[in-house]
């Protein structure tokens, strides 16, 4: 990704008026893409959204937590649109005025603590046992890292390093008071049209990339097999929506920045769910590949294990019916930003041939993808 100095220094001035009025804004990158988009909405706060049915005739960005409970869907429709080469002093310094957000109470890492190694290792074992006695199939258990903001640590440049350092992802950086500040890197898409055709994926399996052509890395049973359960799980939703023509593409290998993984594509018409995204949405969150399989028993058993509320972390979010394309992903490879801290989120597919050790070893590596930039001096 190249930027002039123009576009670095007034994106960069922008993203510093926003966070420091507690302005709600998201600014992405899409995957393969140099374009950085940036919404703005100053005039009043993103709403809830307390049923998606009918987000599919809206425009904006929604993001979305791994389940509704303490955190809700927000939508945010915007008041201003940038682009990283159309950004001027005089918008910036109308946002500079903006005192309507800056009364509201950020959050804070209060209640968050880092996942002991005892304690996820513990987890994975607790679900093979559940799994080899038939009470689901496959489980994603999740940990979290807090730790402290290094010094000369500034947002708006982490963010121009992630989109630098990861082309192929979709990279955001969001923030609403809500819903708090988010910044990531995922991979994963959700639901993508355009073209007036519909992308999803199934995405499982991970291995560190050692630098060898991409089609040459191999895959243990247990990945082949994780890998397996997110496929079946998106073919069945997308048939039971009664589409029943579509391309589906895979398992192929696919990177991620410093990691592989297994990856399926399916492709269809955007008449197939035309005013259906919100079912399309339903239907598929949570997958397989963050929550487990059957779904309902998976998520029990997070809801049980895990210490902490993942709030948006393995939720979704995107612009939706923005210059006529929908791009919602699965927030993966993400961290959640707060005054002098930051909380790092990963996650792992847990089946019958899991070994505790390797999962804690591959959940390290997930988080290297935010941590190596956060700790980067480099821009």
């Amino acid at each position: 990704m190249q930027e002039n100095n123009k576009t670095y220094f007034q994106l960069n001035k922008l993203h510093k008026t926003l966070i420091a009025q507690n302005i709600p804004f998201v600014s992405y990158r899409l995957p393969a893409e140099h374009k950085i988009v940036t919404l703005v909405q100053h005039t009043e706060s993103p709403q809830p959204i307390t049923s998606i049915n009918n987000i599919g005739n809206e425009s904006g960005f929604i993001i979305a937590p791994f389940i509704e409970g303490k955190s809700i869907r927000y939508f945010m429709k915007p008041d201003c649109v940038y682009f990283n080469d159309e950004i001027d002093n005089d918008s910036i310094e109308k946002l500079a005025y903006n005192k309507y957000f800056t009364g509201i109470k950020k959050l804070t890492a209060n209640g968050l603590k880092t996942t002991s190694h005892e304690e996820f290792v513990a987890n994975v074992e607790k679900s093979v046992e559940a799994i080899k006695v038939g009470k689901f199939h496959k489980v994603v258990l999740s940990k979290i890292r807090k730790n402290a903001l290094p010094e000369n640590f500034e947002a708006p440049e982490f963010f121009i390093k992630l989109c630098r350092k990861y082309p192929h992802a979709m990279v955001y950086m969001l923030q609403i008071p809500e819903v708090g500040f988010w910044a990531g890197a995922t991979p994963e898409p959700l639901l993508v049209i355009e073209n007036n055709t519909v992308k999803t994926v199934s995405l499982a399996g991970t291995q560190i990339s050692t630098g060898k052509a991409i089609q040459t890395y191999e895959w243990s049973q247990k990945e082949i097999e994780e890998q397996a359960i997110v496929t079946n799980f998106v073919e069945q939703a997308i048939q039971h929506l009664g589409i029943e023509t579509y391309h589906k593409i895979g398992p192929i290998n696919e990177q991620a920045g410093h990691l592989i993984h297994l990856k399926t594509e399916f492709k269809f018409s955007e008449t197939d769910i035309k005013d259906r995204i919100g079912n399309f949405l339903k239907a598929l969150h949570p997958t397989p590949s963050v929550g487990g399989l059957p779904k309902n028993e998976a998520l029990k058993f997070i809801l049980a294990n895990e210490n902490y509320d993942r709030s948006y972390y393995t939720g979704f979010l995107g612009p939706v019916n923005l210059n006529g394309e929908t791009n919602v992903f699965v927030n993966l490879r993400c961290l959640q930003l707060f005054d002098n801290k930051f909380v790092l989120y990963s996650g792992a597919g847990i089946t019958a041939s899991s070994d505790p050790e390797k999962e804690w070893l591959e959940t390290d590596n997930k988080m290297l993808t935010m941590m190596n930039v956060v700790i980067s001096t480099k821009l």
